[in-house]
């Protein structure tokens, strides 16, 4: 065939194929805060339900949509507070717009507070400090929710050797038409594609990468 031998090692097995597809997404590579006592078992990158909140003083750290989801959840489900903890001067303009409206009346009237141009510098087992523009604050607090966004496992995307644009993005550089990276027989499928810019692809506009991939497959091997 065109393509190079490939030997892919895991717990389980040894498998030997000539081609790699590379739909690994990024949910499991969390931005992290890197502040002290991130490691405490209080701090969540990840949210599933609200239920083991009820009665704890919450922050919730983010401005997306994860993070709005995540306050306003908590809040109703019977959170003793909520803070919300934003680098950035308002919401992101991305915010769903049916949810919107709910979050900043929830904000403007005090039921869920927010701290913008705010971040979290140190995590402690019943507090945070925070530094706002008026200053730093010491807030009881119980548990860590940060809902920071996450990126593409870069580590195994160097040891394929696939290539980056060199900007902030950091995008693996592929064929649109094959999906087939600068690294022959290595092919990208999913959100995997858009780097950094982990909100360009989604299960909707993403669903052609398969067929892509098998056409050029199909023609190669």
């Amino acid at each position: 065939g065109q393509f190079p031998e490939f030997v892919v090692e895991s717990e389980r097995a040894t498998y030997s194929a000539k081609a790699v597809i590379v739909a690994t997404g990024f949910y499991d590579q969390p931005n992290l805060l890197h502040v002290p006592g991130e490691d405490l078992p209080k701090v969540k990158h990840y949210y599933d339900e609200p239920h083991p909140y009820v009665f704890q003083h919450v922050a919730v750290i983010g401005g997306g949509n994860s993070a709005v989801d995540v306050a306003l959840e908590t809040f109703r489900r019977g959170a003793a507070s909520v803070t919300m903890i934003v680098r950035e001067p308002a919401l992101k303009s991305t915010i769903k717009y049916w949810v919107r409206p709910d979050i900043e009346n929830r904000i403007k009237e005090g039921s869920i507070k927010a701290y913008f141009n705010s971040e979290v510098v140190e995590i402690r087992p019943k507090e945070i400090d925070v530094r706002t523009p008026k200053g730093m604050l010491t807030l009881r607090n119980d548990f860590v929710l940060a809902m920071t966004g996450y990126h593409p496992n870069y580590d195994l995307l160097e040891a394929f050797r696939i290539t980056f644009t060199n900007d902030a993005a950091r995008r693996p550089i592929y064929n649109p038409d094959t999906m087939e990276s600068e690294q022959p027989g290595v092919f990208l499928a999913g959100v995997v594609c858009g780097g950094m810019e982990t909100n360009k692809w989604t299960i909707e506009n993403a669903r052609d990468h398969a067929p892509k991939i098998m056409d050029a497959l199909a023609q190669k091997l």
